[in-house]
């Protein structure tokens, strides 16, 4: 177990320093890219409508939360490829590839965090302990499905290249049909039950409260979370069991 910890933070601390070891701005990417994002939707949207305090910071969030989800999913479908020279010379657990690729991602979400942080001090927020359980369960949420989707994806990525696009194509969507910069509310109510069946919708809506409005969070916000908590285990545990038994077939693919 303690080899096992010992490679995957070997993996997770050369792949961080790689990542921008050719850039000027190095780091600073991580943090540059959502503030761009939210800019642009902020600036555009702005022009439509009144939006208040809460609104800006749950937009923010929003688009960090899916920059998260995007880029580790990306990360995690690329992981086996991008460390194929290893694997076939080196015997160890290939899911360690897969998690680090993903945990990398999340890192660069908690350097957004301390973005969102300093936002705060100019928009003050309302956490509370509680809510603040509600923002970490909504994350690790999150986590654990794009760790599933990146486990599932790495191995289809190998034998099939064209799901690099289409996984491109997917989150796009995915990212106009979670209430980013919308608010589920402004949804006709036929429209909102088919917006709650992305999971990503539950995760967004629970992560918002738990770090902006947190005076109102109550035991009962917990109940939606959990459920989408349990179904993204449950998908876990499925990818991991299609991981193992399908990527010892994968090395002639490389």
């Amino acid at each position: 177990m303690n080899n096992y910890l010992e490679l995957l933070r070997e993996f997770i601390k050369t792949d961080f320093k790689l990542r921008y070891k050719n850039s000027y701005l190095g780091i600073i990417w991580i943090i540059l890219k959502p503030l761009a994002t939210f800019s642009v939707i902020y600036v555009v949207w702005s022009n439509i409508m009144v939006m208040d305090a809460d609104y800006k910071m749950g937009l923010l969030l929003g688009i960090m939360l899916m920059s998260f989800f995007n880029e580790g999913v990306m990360m995690g479908l690329g992981a086996l490829m991008a460390k194929s020279g290893v694997i076939l010379k080196i015997k160890f657990p290939r899911e360690v590839v897969v998690i680090s690729a993903v945990t990398i991602s999340f890192i660069d979400f908690l350097l957004n965090m301390i973005v969102f942080a300093i936002f705060s001090i100019f928009t003050p927020v309302t956490i509370t302990f509680i809510s603040f359980l509600l923002f970490a369960v909504s994350v690790l949420t999150l986590y654990i499905l794009i760790m599933a989707l990146g486990l599932f994806l790495s191995i289809i990525f190998i034998r099939l290249k064209d799901i690099h696009n289409l996984t491109e194509v997917i989150l796009q969507l995915l990212f106009w049909l979670t209430p980013i910069y919308y608010q589920l509310e402004m949804l006709p109510e036929n429209l909102q039950k088919y917006v709650l069946l992305n999971p990503l919708t539950t995760i967004v809506i629970s992560a918002r409260k738990g770090i902006i409005t947190g005076d109102t969070v109550t035991s009962g916000d917990f109940l939606p979370i959990g459920i989408i908590a349990l179904i993204c285990i449950a998908l876990l545990l499925i990818a991991v069991a299609f991981f193992k038994k399908r990527v010892t077939k994968l090395a002639e693919y490389f």
